[in-house]
């Protein structure tokens, strides 16, 4: 059974299907890619209800679908996707592995990111917490470096093919 975690996998296949009630759904086979479950094959289910549509389509467009119909799931396994495994029990009283959620490649998943202002007014209200963490552990405080939203400059490649004379350096 794969662990609780969350893992790089990829979509292999997708079909849409109905609940045992009769509500439309999406199933979404994905391979897990690394760690200890690489190679395991884990199944998610996205409803179509009042309250979960929104997050399925965004979810099968993590994985890589870009159409407007649903039952051309062309694309589903173009991207790598990071799914949020917990375990449950089936109906049958079996404890399974079960896809939370399907979460985009890159960046941070976060459900409620803190707007900027909310995170520098946090920040600003733990520093006093950060300080006194330091100074009980007999840490000095980190230099202040000053920020910018400039971009760092790219490295641009060596303009002669000689190795560097490093004469100079005193070492």
């Amino acid at each position: 059974m794969i662990p609780v975690g969350t893992f790089k996998a990829r979509a292999t296949e997708a079909a849409l299907g109905t609940t045992s009630k009769g509500g439309e759904q999406v199933a979404v086979n994905f391979q897990i890619l690394e760690g200890e479950a690489q190679g395991q094959f884990v199944t998610w289910w996205g409803y179509f209800t009042e309250k979960t549509t929104e997050r399925t389509l965004e979810s099968l467009e993590h994985c890589g679908w870009q159409g407007d119909d649903l039952n051309d799931l062309a694309g589903i396994d173009r991207n790598e996707v990071y799914l949020v495994i917990e375990h449950e029990q089936d109906q049958q009283g079996e404890l399974r592995a079960r896809v939370r959620w399907v979460n985009a490649a890159g960046g941070i998943a976060m459900q409620n990111r803190m707007a900027p202002a909310d995170a520098a007014s946090f920040a600003q209200r733990m520093r006093g917490t950060v300080l006194a963490r330091r100074q009980a552990k007999g840490q000095a405080p980190a230099a202040q470096q000053p920020r910018t939203n400039a971009q760092p400059p790219r490295r641009q490649p060596p303009l002669k093919a000689e190795p560097p004379d490093d004469s100079e350096i005193p070492f």
